[in-house]
């Protein structure tokens, strides 16, 4: 597994290629190498000539080190450990009290601990007042002033002194900032730049002060003339090198301590363990990913009540990643897998969690049909619905993740790969483990339903007070409190109810002008953040600094805040500083590595048919010179520079090389490269007289620069790299970059146009690392989010064949992917690689909610477009509401982790689930109300033999019953009952109003009895087992429909029906377990020891389907054996029809005569009429039980 900070580099890009070329290039030039910057024959010469000037140079140091040298051991670098002071109330650090301050601070935190004493910086010998192995004093403003002022220790310091060494800085800071005054003037003080600096500015301290230890703004150009110029950072360099071994120091002395003395504040370090202390803060953080996914798990449970089917989801997420990595490291043959790849189990175990919701609540309502149909047909009808939409869902999601292999950052490819296999396992997975399960769970419930299991909780529903429940007050005090969770269980389901059958589809469709609008302008919105004003926040560092902590850490704020402070971090990333252009011919720019893996680099391949001898080649390269000079942005070299940079015009200096050497004419002036020869020279002159000033310009102690020839093993010159500097300062500005490399870009082409042949593959590099990775998250970040949308609409088309469903959903998810991306901007975060990785996936994270109201949408048994809106919230609502709901809870747990990673993570599931179930809710189902397809509108039917067609009105991916007799399946529609929806929609959704749907009036409907929801309990609970076992055995007779006044009038025909004596003795005898829900019935038995969702036994209410339709709702005797039908006389066709209502009925029965068990034949059953001036269907029970219900 590797680190966070690897894999955010673009690969594959031409800038990429360009510099991981050049870097190559680099490596493989020098002494040993495959490349040399000097001809073969002549490094052992030049090696010798080195050596010796180092051993000189090195003297020197050697003497002026022990001249300069202090109490302070040797001088400031970057390989020292740093903190960065600041005062807290925004005052001067340059006071006396700020420089006690910070001295005492640092003298108390860290001088004081043991772990500072061991891995300290020691003196090797006695010197002044320092002890022999006594640790080095800090290299810190009031050490330094110290030695400036000739005393012991900053301690010793007085205002007076301070005061003076302000005015010595003062004098000197302008040598400093015009380049002049730089670190070697302390050893060659009258040579070059440094002549001119005055001799009191070229002590060592002035120079540490200015570049290490205060920041840029102090005495700076703008600044050096206020009276009291403020200094707001000043860096504290320690005497203990970065690393490891730091680690626990600081997690011992300065994690989590009181950083403050005398409002003097360390707000920023740099001890070299960052990605160290990440990998810390990882392992400790990782219990908040663990609760996420175990809240998760919670929700599955908790919504399902079967913690079986939880643990199975555990089991199908652990098996899912584990054969995606399979595939990953086997198939695919990656090799780099990226920290953030398990991130995929929270996608997946969300994904689990609508898999399970959707199915087990589909399951539930075919187990609510009286009687239900035998599992294997049960099965079936559930796979052909709720399997089809795992499946859309399931593959829309998977290919939208594999979307993010476009992008040019390793780790967002790698995670495409990774979790798009993962998602696409876990699809297939869940279409053989959720059937399983619930099969399973069914066996295993029957089994325990068995008369032994019965007999043995008996005594629950006990004749005497004391009883089982009565024996111990732990006993009593658990059953009490198993009934209030009960009750509030019921309560809870009762509001789930209210809320997502009635509120919902009511508010959905009452408001849908306001959804549109609303949610339109959020999209729109967001869009504009996100792509306009302001857009993402582009990095201003490389990866090697990114983001791994909170923005307040005092990591993270040295890297965001004060590295770009210092001048000596300043000048090591350029900046401010002109920006240095590289030609390179004779190398083909190519990365033929791994582009899956960062440490990859391929090999260096060098162009065959470069050639700069040809006379061709030597007059453009001549004339390339002068045309460099004139251009706009190339800036000509001081007259004091010391050593030569720039080597634009080497053809010129070769002929004024050659011009200046004689030889006497007996010599041949080819060989020697003399007397003036004729320019252009023959080929073979030119490369030896080229080589030739290379080795002398060598041996007369020129250092070699980064510019010029490359020869080979042999001699031969392979490559030709030409450097000058730019008027272009570097910068962390995207626009000003983008517009400096395009100007350079054009320019450069045209010149390629122009090139002979062999010089015509140049190519050019600069620092343009960080623009490259500015410029592929700012624009493939866009393009892999437009492009997932893409795949999302080209998905839904080719799996539901309907054009509208299709844009609908397409526009629901591209406006949550912008409007989630528009909330991170007003965030402020800034787009690195993990943004840029989370947003690569955010359409597969938003496309399950709306793929379930889009499937569900276009599987309604409803014509129009009101009745399927209403039909898939009432089918789904619930699910994507848990959904949402559980996503939110993983956000707030995973906030309060320490690393980043966690938190954004969290922060981002968040928001972008949110949004998702807003934008399917509401946008996506307020679309439909308008404009979704009605019937077949917008479906693509080919011209084949149906199989893409319609079958009974929008149900076309039901499974049709086989022809018996070799005659087609006769199939029956009731048609004002079946899938029309009123004049009103209001009417039937709205709680406050009776149902609007016309009745029918009909001597041969058989009423087989009705289940709505909320009564199964009771029925359950209250039914005789023996009686209610053997009414559903048997058929139900046709009773006599009657015609009387609507019930929207009050009824005074209504017959009381008192309960009977025995009833109510049975009662008060089976009180105290009257909550246990027992039937007789096996599948009723079955569905009260199953979990109960908050969808569980509702068929949407405007749904009327017939029994050759619908199997679930047949008789037992039709479920054992599928008789051959025979015409009848109804419609000419049948003389008997049975029909299941599902449609709100009344019973007239009052409240309280609902529980009673004795005989309600009396009461007949209310089909409302949608008319108040037409009559109702009275239909009446028949039978000696109960009624029929």
């Amino acid at each position: 597994m590797s680190l966070t900070s690897q894999g955010f580099e673009p690969r594959g890009t031409d800038i990429c290629i360009r510099l991981a070329t050049w870097m190559r290039l680099q490596q493989n030039t020098g002494p040993g190498k495959s490349l040399s910057p000097f001809p073969w024959q002549l490094i052992l010469l030049t090696l010798s000539g080195i050596s010796k000037s180092n051993k000189s140079v090195n003297g020197a140091q050697h003497v002026l080190s022990d001249v300069f040298c202090h109490p302070i051991c040797g001088s400031a670098g970057e390989r020292y450990a740093q903190l960065v002071f600041r005062s807290g109330n925004s005052a001067s650090l340059w006071s006396l009290k700020a420089i006690y301050s910070m001295c005492q601070m640092e003298q108390e935190q860290i001088h004081s601990g043991t772990q500072f004493a061991q891995l300290c910086q020691v003196r090797s010998e006695l010197y002044s007042s320092m002890v022999k192995n006594e640790c080095c004093p800090s290299w810190s403003l009031g050490n330094y002033l110290a030695v400036l002022n000739n005393v012991s220790s900053c301690f010793s310091l007085t205002a007076q002194q301070v005061s003076e060494s302000l005015g010595l800085l003062r004098f000197c800071a302008p040598y400093y900032h015009d380049g002049r005054l730089v670190a070697s003037c302390t050893e060659r003080s009258k040579f070059g730049r440094c002549a001119s600096v005055p001799h009191r500015c070229k002590l060592s301290s002035i120079y540490q002060i200015l570049h290490y230890l205060v920041d840029k703004d102090f005495l700076g150009p703008q600044t050096v003339e206020y009276k009291v110029p403020s200094l707001k950072y000043s860096t504290v360099f320690l005497p203990v090198e970065k690393g490891d071994p730091l680690m626990k120091m600081y997690l011992d002395y300065l994690e989590g301590r009181e950083l403050t003395y005398n409002n003097t504040t360390i707000t920023g370090m740099d001890l070299g363990i960052k990605q160290k202390l990440f990998k810390y803060y990882l392992a400790r953080d990782s219990v908040y990913p663990v609760l996420a996914a175990l809240a998760l798990l919670f929700t599955i449970g908790l919504y399902l009540k079967s913690l079986f089917i939880a643990a199975m989801s555990l089991v199908a997420v652990i098996l899912s990643l584990s054969t995606s990595y399979f595939f990953y490291k086997v198939a695919f043959r990656l090799t780099f897998f990226p920290l953030l790849n398990l991130a995929s189990v929270l996608v997946l175990l969300g994904s689990c969690l609508n898999q399970a919701l959707t199915f087990v609540d589909f399951w539930k309502l075919q187990l609510s049909h009286n009687p239900p149909a035998v599992p294997e047909k049960r099965m079936n009808r559930v796979l052909q619905e709720i399997g089809y939409l795992i499946l859309v869902s399931g593959l829309t999601s998977s290919i939208t993740f594999y979307s993010g292999y476009i992008s040019s950052i390793t780790a967002v490819r790698c995670y495409a790969v990774y979790l798009g296999s993962a998602s696409l396992i876990n699809t297939l997975f869940a279409l053989v483990w959720l059937p399983c399960t619930l099969i399973l769970q069914e066996r295993y419930a029957v089994l325990s339903s068995n008369p032994v299991a019965k007999a043995a909780w008996k005594s629950c529903c006990s004749k005497y007070t004391g009883g089982f429940w009565e024996t111990s007050s732990r006993k009593r005090c658990l059953f009490t409190l198993r009934q209030k969770l009960r009750t509030l269980g019921r309560g809870f389901s009762d509001t789930s109810n209210l809320l997502f059958l009635k509120i919902l589809p009511c508010g959905v469709v009452k408001f849908r002008y306001i959804w549109i609008c609303w949610f339109a302008v959020l999209a729109v919105g967001g869009t504009y953040i996100s792509c306009v004003d302001p857009g993402m926040k582009l990095p201003t560092s490389e990866s090697r600094t990114t983001q791994l902590f909170r923005s307040s850490h005092p990591f993270e704020r040295y890297d965001a805040e004060y590295r770009h402070q210092f001048m000596f971090e300043r000048m090591k990333q350029g900046e401010d500083e002109p920006m240095t252009l590289t030609l390179i011919w004779g190398v083909i720019p190519s990365d033929d590595g791994d582009h899956f893996d960062p440490k990859s680099n391929g090999s260096l391949v060098l162009d065959p048919g470069f050639n700069i001898s040809s006379p061709q080649a030597q007059l453009w390269l001549r004339d390339l010179c002068r045309k460099i000079q004139n251009q706009s942005f190339y800036s000509p070299l001081p007259a004091d520079q010391e050593t030569v940079e720039d080597n634009v015009c080497f053809v010129e200096q070769l002929i004024h090389w050659v011009s200046i050497r004689r030889c006497s004419e007996s010599e041949d002036a080819f060989s020697f490269c003399c007397n003036n020869i004729p320019f252009p020279y023959p080929p073979r002159v030119f490369e030896q007289c080229l080589s030739m000033m290379v080795a002398e310009q060598h041996a007369e102690g020129h250092s070699p620069s980064a510019g010029g020839l490359r020869f080979d093993l042999e001699g031969r010159i392979t490559a030709l790299v030409v450097i000058f500097k730019t008027v272009q300062l570097y910068s962390f500005n995207f626009s000003r970059m983008s517009q400096f490399y395009q100007e350079i870009l054009s320019w450069f082409n045209g010149e390629m146009s122009k090139a002979p042949v062999g010089l015509q593959k140049g190519w050019f590099v600069s620092q343009l690392g960080l623009y490259d990775l500015q410029h592929c998250l700012s624009s493939e970040t866009l393009e892999v989010a437009g492009f997932s949308v893409a795949l999302t609409f080209a998905l839904l088309l080719l799996t539901t064949w309907n054009i509208p469903l299709s844009v609908f959903v397409s526009i629901a998810v591209g406006g949550s992917v912008f409007a989630t991306v528009g909330l991170l901007v007003l965030l402020e975060w800034q787009l690195n690689g993990v943004e840029a990785l989370f947003i690569s996936a955010a359409a597969g994270l938003s496309v399950d909610f709306v793929a379930n109201y889009c499937i569900s949408y276009s599987l309604a048994p409803h014509n129009d477009r009101l009745g399927r809106v209403a039909h898939s919230l009432k089918r789904m609502g619930c699910p994507v509401a848990t959904g949402a709901v559980a996503y939110f809870c993983v956000g707030i747990i995973m906030l309060p982790a320490t690393a980043l990673l966690f938190r954004k993570l969290g922060i981002f599931l968040l928001i972008v689930k949110c949004l998702a179930c807003g934008f399917a809710t509401f946008f996506f189902q307020s679309l439909c109300c308008f404009f979704g397809p009605q019937k077949n509108c917008g479906r693509i039917t080919l011209p084949s033999n149906g199989a893409f067609g319609c079958g009974t009105g929008s149900r076309q991916h039901h499974k049709k019953r086989q022809p018996v007799g070799g005659r087609e399946p006769e199939q029956y529609e009731l048609q004002p009952l079946a899938c029309q929806l009123s004049d009103s929609f209001e009417n039937s959704t709205c709680t406050s109003k009776l149902s609007n749907r016309p009745s029918v009036l009909s001597d041969d409907i058989q009423f087989c009895g009705l289940s709505p929801r909320q009564d199964y309990d009771r029925v359950s609970i209250e039914a005789d087992s023996a009686e209610m076992c053997s009414r559903h055995l048997k058929g139900c007779n046709p009773p006599p429909a009657l015609q009387t006044s609507s019930p929207y009038k009050e009824n005074m025909l209504h017959p009381v029906v008192a309960p009977s004596q025995a009833a109510s003795k049975e009662k008060v005898l089976c009180k105290k377990c009257s909550d246990e829900a027992t039937s007789c019935h096996l599948h009723k038995r079955l569905l009260s020891c199953q979990s109960q969702s908050s969808m569980e036994g509702l068929e949407d209410s405007n749904e009327t389907c017939l029994s050759e339709v619908e199997p679930a709702i047949l008789v037992s005797e039709a479920v054992k054996f599928e008789e051959e039908l025979q015409p009848g006389h109804l419609n000419g066709k049948r003389d008997t029809l049975r029909l299941s209502l599902r449609e709100t009925v009344y019973d007239l029965a009052s409240p309280g005569s609902s529980r009673v068990k004795t005989t309600q034949s009396e009461v007949p059953v209310i089909l409302p009429n949608s008319k108040p001036d037409m009559p109702d269907v009275w239909i009446k029970r028949e039978g000696k039980g109960e009624g029929g219900s």
